[in-house]
């Protein structure tokens, strides 16, 4: 009869609901100690002993022979103009243009000081995840997690960062994709416990001396990237014999380009 839903019928829909919300496969989480490339400028064939790679949620695509990271700037908008994820483009409201990167002008940082704006900014997100799921990615990097300890004058603080990295792991985890905790040492105290991140991919932490406390906390599921050949020598003497441990150039160019850099421990 019209108007009126039986038990079977809303039974029904609560069964199709649970099987649509546990649809995806769970997460899984990269294998330790393999060696990486971080290919943020371009695809092009692995290297060597890479058996993990990050490449860029836009126009990158999952390695077949390889645990693929899809790389997200979550926590800060894109420089390029036309760009998804240029300022222009995200919600109203979760831009706080009051910031901008200095290494990086045009970039501005994710306004996630209340609850409204951390989850229009996840749902912003989400289809940037999705995408990944669709190009065959694995997990999914979180790009500047850091960015309430750049910007002193923020509207937001660390509290707030832990909540929205919360959010964006749940919505990932949700979609299967494991997630990476990007850099920020400072929040390794919750960032397994109270965040939910898998594994660590960080920037220069043989320059930083910063690496065993990442793979302290991952149990060797820690992939680092430096951008000297000091910083280079650190890592690979501090963690190279339990992580994976690469050398690049900082822009991140494919092997084409004369400024290409790639080593290893």
């Amino acid at each position: 009869m019209r108007g009126r839903w039986t038990t079977a019928v809303l039974v029904g829909v609560l069964v199709l609901t649970v099987a649509a919300c546990s649809s995806a496969p769970e997460p899984v989480q990269p294998p330790p100690g393999v060696g990486l490339d971080y290919q943020l400028g371009g695809d092009y064939p692995l290297p060597e002993g890479a058996e993990l790679v990050v490449r860029q949620w836009r126009d990158g695509e999952a390695e077949p022979d390889a645990y693929s990271v899809c790389y997200v700037n979550a926590f800060q908008t894109e420089a390029e103009e036309g760009h998804p994820d240029h300022a222009s483009n995200w919600p109203p409201g979760t831009i706080w243009f009051e910031g901008e990167d200095p290494a990086w002008p045009g970039e501005h940082p994710v306004d996630i000081s209340s609850n409204r704006q951390r989850r229009l900014a996840v749902e912003f997100l989400t289809a940037r995840l999705e995408e990944c799921v669709v190009r065959g990615f694995q997990a999914v990097e979180l790009d500047n997690l850091d960015t309430w300890l750049r910007y002193p004058d923020a509207p937001f603080d660390r509290d707030d960062a832990v909540a929205y990295a919360r959010l964006v792991v749940e919505e990932a985890t949700s979609l299967g994709l494991a997630v990476a905790q990007k850099n920020t040492p400072e929040l390794l105290d919750v960032a397994r416990t109270e965040i939910g991140f898998g594994f660590g991919i960080v920037e220069e932490c043989g320059e930083h001396d910063e690496c065993q406390s990442f793979v302290d906390t991952y149990d060797g599921r820690v992939y680092a990237v430096e951008y000297t050949e000091e910083g280079l020598a650190a890592a690979c003497a501090a963690i190279g014999d339990v992580a994976g441990v690469v050398l690049r150039d900082r822009e991140l160019v494919t092997p084409d380009d004369p400024g290409y850099v790639h080593g290893t421990c």
